[in-house]
């Protein structure tokens, strides 16, 4: 095989595994409500390729480990966008600080 074909088929399996993560990205997307899913996309995907690439690297590389491959990328993809919503979440959180200076609200 030679090198271009075997970058050409690694490209393949990263992208493979990146749209995997992005199903689960917006599952957990829907899931959240959309609230905090935008930063915790590099991160789903980060981590389903991770997890995608993990599968040959520990030498399961024939049919059975493509589809391992598949579902630990759909796994890590799933983690790494609940751990990016969380993350998100607790960095900005969903209610606005009441600026300073400006009345309380009343309560009716």
């Amino acid at each position: 095989m030679t090198t271009e074909a075997r970058i050409g088929s690694v490209l393949f399996f990263l992208a493979v595994w990146c749209f995997i993560g992005l199903i689960s990205w917006a599952v957990a997307a829907v899931i959240a409500r959309g609230r905090g899913a935008l930063p915790a996309l590099p991160l789903a995907l980060a981590a389903a390729s991770a997890a995608g690439i993990l599968v040959p690297l520990l030498g399961a590389r024939d049919f059975a480990g493509f589809l391992m491959s598949l579902l630990s990328a759909a796994i890590g993809g799933a983690l790494g966008a609940a751990g990016g919503i969380a993350l998100a979440r607790r960095i900005w959180p969903t209610q606005p600080a009441r600026r300073p200076g400006a009345p309380a609200a009343r309560k009716q």
